[in-house]
């Protein structure tokens, strides 16, 4: 695909987000030290922070930040520090923005209408810290200033005699795709599939989404509507309520393999699990007397490292 024809069909969306942390850098004299002690110079090691407030205070807008990070890559891939989203998705896409906005904005004046009682409340539960805390309290002008959300979104074109580096950023954009769409398949085998030999209807969502974020971008390389065309029809062939189990959880497993190069899925996908069938009732005085469940022990997450960072061979 040409890159005129790629950079058309494309918008450039940036998030800006700002946090305010509610720390501070913190002092020598904060800390109580005995007698003849002393503290290491800068250049050896550095104190850290202290916190102003309860953190919990502050958690929403990280929240916030994490919604909109979520909503646009739903939609589109990285791209230039920002994000590159279709063209026919970004009305949509602007209107879920807006609406993580107003959600910040209105919980930026309710923290701020509180935030003199939240420093007091954080006072109050660090006795014998008082003077520290309250030497490192902003003025909540400046907290204003620190909390923003705003959105960003523009197209963008060459200059004349200079288009090489835009180039090779536009032809690694289906790299890019790819990548995410492999990390999110990684992420959803982690979650919902791993040491399992069946999953609900809401493990197929993230594989749906993964499809309508190909879709819209698949003009960045159209070989792959073959890839969202043939897991949309394992999708359609799959029960639409219960739980999904036997030959079906292996058409999944074979889906999540495709989308993330995860031998394990692979391995379900070519090796169905069987599906035992009911134990048949027998009459009340034949039946035995049914044991006590018993404890089993769970074996402790180990975290799962991949181990192919090239494409997915599947996916050509």
């Amino acid at each position: 695909m040409s890159q005129d024809h790629i950079l058309k069909n494309i918008s450039i969306i940036v998030l800006s987000v700002s946090l305010w942390t509610g720390r501070k850098k913190l002092r020598p004299e904060d800390l109580k030290l005995a007698d003849g002690s002393e503290l290491p110079p800068d250049k050896l090691a550095t104190l850290g922070s202290k916190r102003v407030m309860d953190p919990s205070a502050l958690a929403p807008f990280a929240t916030f930040k994490r919604r909109a990070e979520r909503a646009v890559l739903g939609f589109g891939t990285r791209f230039l520090g920002g994000y590159a989203v279709p063209m026919e998705r970004l009305k949509i896409l602007m209107g879920d923005l807006a609406e993580i906005g107003r959600e910040f904005d209105e919980a930026k004046e309710t923290f701020l209408a509180e935030y003199d009682t939240a420093v007091e409340e954080w006072i109050a539960e660090n006795p014998g810290w008082e003077s520290v805390i309250r030497n490192a309290v902003e003025d909540i002008s400046y907290v204003r200033t620190q909390l923003s959300f705003s959105v960003q979104t523009f197209t963008i074109n060459p200059v004349e005699g200079h288009e090489n580096g835009l180039a090779a950023e536009v032809n690694g954009l289906a790299d890019q795709l790819r990548h995410e769409v492999r990390q999110q398949a990684l992420a959803t085998w982690d979650s919902s599939f791993r040491g399992k030999l069946e999953v609900g209807q809401k493990a197929v969502r993230p594989i749906r989404a993964m499809l309508d974020k190909i879709e819209g971008l698949v003009f960045l390389e159209p070989g792959l509507n073959e890839l969202v065309t043939g897991i949309r029809l394992t999708l359609s062939g799959l029960p639409k309520t219960g739980p999904i189990k036997g030959k079906d959880f292996a058409a999944l497993c074979g889906a999540i393999h495709l989308l993330g190069n995860i031998p394990e899925a692979r391995e379900i996908a070519e090796n169905p699990p069987v599906e035992e069938e009911p134990a048949e009732e027998l009459p009340a005085e034949e039946a035995e007397p049914m044991e006590e469940a018993r404890e089993i022990e769970v074996v402790p997450f180990t975290p799962y490292v991949p181990q192919f960072e090239e494409a997915p061979s599947e996916w050509f």
